[in-house]
């Protein structure tokens, strides 16, 4: 890659609002207010917003509260219900599967990407759920701009910096989990 981009997305912190495990909605409404959408909603509101599933499952909606950790439950939403739910804010493309360079593609079209990853891009750690294996240190963030050999995110725990893509690509490809916010 010899382009650079950087969108400057903004940076919403979901530990100042409260909700230790609302990476998903944060990432998504940085994305959305990059394009211009949702710009009357607060993170507080979205999060309001956000469908909890009564399985506690997040391939069904959110596994639990953005706001503690219980028990048995899985704090996160995962793509297919975030994507019905982001959907009438915005318009947005699964790209789950995708190899990264699709990623980077989407961005330097001028549209971020919601990626899965890991919290501060450590390293998996795998546990089996009723629903399946995830890692428990799920986190997602929005990738915002790539450069040479560095994507650049803004992550809600830790704030905008650009990382190795390498790094990244190794992460991201643990699975392979992406979203699309489009202009």
């Amino acid at each position: 890659m010899t382009n650079e981009i950087l969108l400057g997305a903004e940076n919403i912190q979901q530990l100042a609002w409260g909700a230790i495990n609302g990476c998903e909605a944060a990432s998504m409404l940085m994305g959305l207010h990059y394009q211009g959408k949702a710009l009357d909603l607060s993170y507080g509101q979205f999060l309001l917003a956000m469908p909890i599933s009564q399985d506690a499952n997040p391939y069904h909606g959110f596994g639990g509260s953005p706001y503690k950790n219980q028990k048995g439950k899985f704090e996160a939403i995962f793509v297919r219900p975030l994507v019905d739910w982001a959907s009438r804010y915005g318009s947005l493309e699964n790209l789950s599967g995708a190899d990264p360079q699709w990623l980077y593609e989407s961005v330097m079209r001028g549209n971020p990407v919601l990626t899965f990853v890991t919290v501060h891009f450590a390293d998996p750690e795998w546990e089996q759920y009723p629903f399946g294996k995830v890692p428990a240190n799920n986190h997602a963030v929005l990738l915002d701009g790539v450069r040479d050999d560095q994507v650049h995110v803004s992550d809600p725990i830790d704030g905008k910096y650009w990382m190795s893509i390498e790094r990244f690509e190794t992460i991201y490809g643990s699975r392979r989990m992406a979203i699309s916010i489009l202009k």
